[in-house]
Formats: structure tokens, C-alpha cells, sequence
């Protein structure tokens, strides 16, 4: 049987609307990343879709179902040898996440746009 893929779907909600990006893991056609808007001055705009990066597709790790894993599974099993690996996101950027995060609750307690 050909593997089933898994549907993803990544949504950030801001006060001019969210980004949307899902699809099928396993189809890079299948999906893409979408501005869905929100408040705007010109009210033919609001809910409007606005498809960004159009040629991209939906692209999650890598599709093939054989080898060692993706290059973020392998990138930590490296890391846990010892061994030189891709650091895809440093401690900054993890910092930032957790910050990201965090307003993100702050502001679903409070009703309101909370900053970073």
C-alpha cells in the first residue's frame, strides 16, 4: 500500500487576519500558505484569501518514506553523538518562540493583541 500522508495545519491569528499554512505531507501540491484577511480600511478586502508564495506548494520534511529519517531527525541524533550538525534555529530564535508563545496565551486571556 502507498503511505497515507498526514494533514497539517499551521494557523497564526493576528489583528489583520491569519497566515494559514496546511496540506498533505505527503502531496507538495496540495496545499500552500494563505493570508486569510482580517480588519482592513477597504471592507472589499476583508476575508479576501491572498495565496503567498503561489509556486512553493505545501512542503513538510521530506516526503520519501524510505532511509534514515528527515534531516531534522538526523541533525539530532548528531547533536546527541557529539558530532557537528545543521543548527536550523538557535537559541535566539528559540527564545523568540517561547516569547511568541507566550503572547500568544497573554492574549487569548485577555481578549487583546498582546506584544512580544
Amino acid at each position: 500500500d502507498p503511505p497515507v500522508g498526514k494533514r497539517v495545519e499551521i494557523k497564526i491569528y493576528g489583528s489583520k487576519g491569519s497566515l494559514v499554512y496546511a496540506g498533505d505531507d505527503q502531496d507538495s501540491s496540495s496545499g500552500k500558505l494563505e493570508w486569510l484577511r482580517g480588519e482592513d480600511e477597504d471592507e472589499n478586502k476583508i476575508g479576501a484569501a491572498e495565496m503567498l508564495c503561489p509556486n512553493l506548494g505545501f512542503e513538510f520534511e521530506e516526503l520519501e518514506q524510505d532511509g534514515d529519517g528527515t534531516r531534522s531527525l538526523q541533525a539530532m541524533i548528531r547533536s546527541c553523538l557529539g558530532e557537528e550538525y545543521y543548527a536550523g534555529a538557535d537559541s535566539l530564535v528559540g527564545l523568540r518562540s517561547v516569547q511568541i508563545i507566550d503572547a500568544m496565551y497573554r492574549s487569548h486571556a485577555s481578549g487583546n493583541c498582546e506584544y512580544v
